[in-house]
């Protein structure tokens, strides 16, 4: 469960290494989000930059939409299956819900898939 203040790592390549959340939106008053929700974010620690014609699309303290897409909560699915991750992790979206990054370095959960997110799951290296 990610609440606001949580620090989160970024694992697509849009530029940013470290969020922390801001607010969870679309909960209807709830103050945690879970896998596939959006959240908003501000941007903590850049990745480094190898050469010069590299432009990043960020710069630090920048507020941007993200969607949860691990989380060390234990998750179980309709089957009883258990699943959790290593570490709190989000994908950095625009406001249209578009990927910023072009790749995702992460394993992500095959939910995503059926929660509106099959862009984000199709980029991922693997779904479990």
């Amino acid at each position: 469960m990610i609440r606001t203040q949580t620090l989160l790592k970024v694992v697509d390549n849009s530029g940013a290494k470290l969020v922390k959340c801001i607010k969870v939106k679309n909960k209807g008053g709830k103050a945690y989000a879970n896998i596939g929700d959006i959240i908003l974010v501000a941007v903590q620690t850049l990745r480094p930059r190898y050469g010069r014609r590299v432009r990043l699309k960020m710069n630090k303290s920048e507020v941007h939409h993200g969607v949860v897409v691990q989380t060390r909560r234990l998750f179980k699915n309709k089957g009883g299956v258990g699943q959790s991750f290593g570490s709190n992790s989000v994908a950095l979206i625009t406001p249209q819900l578009k990927p910023l990054g072009t790749r995702i370095s992460a394993v992500l959960p095959l939910r995503l898939r059926g929660l509106k997110w099959a862009k984000l799951a199709a980029m991922a290296k693997k779904t479990i």
